[in-house]
């Protein structure tokens, strides 16, 4: 199916997508306080938060200000060369409410599958992406981290492209089919899967087996298909590949 891209500026994303409202259990700077948790209950929680490199697609200002230094390169949309595309216009902006992944009181991807029978999106940089692992050797070292929540029963598909190489893997609750294959949801990182909360997931670069030690193409960075069920939500959270 051909694409037909539209995509969506930062200053309506901050409307449409991320119209979130601040959380009575949050604080005056957005930060969470201490007694709240907003994952779940994961024992992991924060583990994401503890690398010593991050590349970052999507991630709030609060957090970004904790993690300083680490962060070496953003490649989030800037409106400029890199933007978030949504395909055939097949996601409306969704709204969010309450705290994002980390508990802050922040803005985080919102997409509603509309009426096509069909859904994809995608983080794309129109000029060369650098490489941001040093050797072969490092990519066991380096993961990508996505958080998402959802109902049980949806999965969605997320795609890695570096250079015309794929992975595909699902993230959420049960099964999702592209083009004849089924992709069931892998474990998030608490182990079991937490309806309507923030999951947290991550994959090993050398798991994923692309080769980010080279000056990436012009090309989606990160996609996520959603299927073709009109009104299926998809919140997505604190997109961005760090080294251990």
């Amino acid at each position: 199916m051909k694409k037909i891209f539209s995509f969506l500026m930062a200053a309506s994303l901050s409307l449409a997508l991320f119209s979130c409202q601040k959380d009575n259990n949050s604080t005056n700077d957005g930060s969470l306080k201490d007694d709240e948790e907003n994952t779940g209950g994961d024992e992991n929680e924060g583990s994401s938060l503890s690398g010593s490199e991050y590349v970052v697609l999507t991630l709030d200002e609060y957090t970004a200000k904790e993690l300083g230094s680490k962060i070496k390169a953003n490649y989030g949309p800037d409106e400029v060369t890199r933007f978030l595309y949504v395909w055939e216009k097949t996601y409306n902006g969704g709204t969010c409410s309450g705290l994002n992944c980390y508990g802050q009181a922040a803005a985080w991807t919102s997409l509603v599958v509309t009426d096509k029978g069909w859904s994809g999106a995608g983080w794309v940089n129109k000029e060369e992406t650098p490489a941001f692992v040093a050797s072969t050797s490092e990519l066991a070292d380096w993961k990508f981290h996505i958080a998402y929540k959802g109902p049980a029963g949806k999965a969605h598909i997320i795609i890695l492209t570096w250079n015309d190489a794929t992975y595909k893997f699902a993230i959420g609750n049960g099964q999702l089919e592209d083009n004849g294959v089924a992709y069931t949801a892998i474990a998030p990182v608490s182990g079991t899967f937490e309806p309507n909360v923030w999951n947290e997931y991550e994959v090993s670069l050398a798991d994923a087996g692309l080769d980010y030690t080279q000056t990436g193409k012009s090309d989606n960075i990160v996609s996520v298909l959603s299927g073709g069920v009109q009104g299926t939500t998809l919140d997505v959270d604190a997109i961005f590949f760090y080294k251990k």
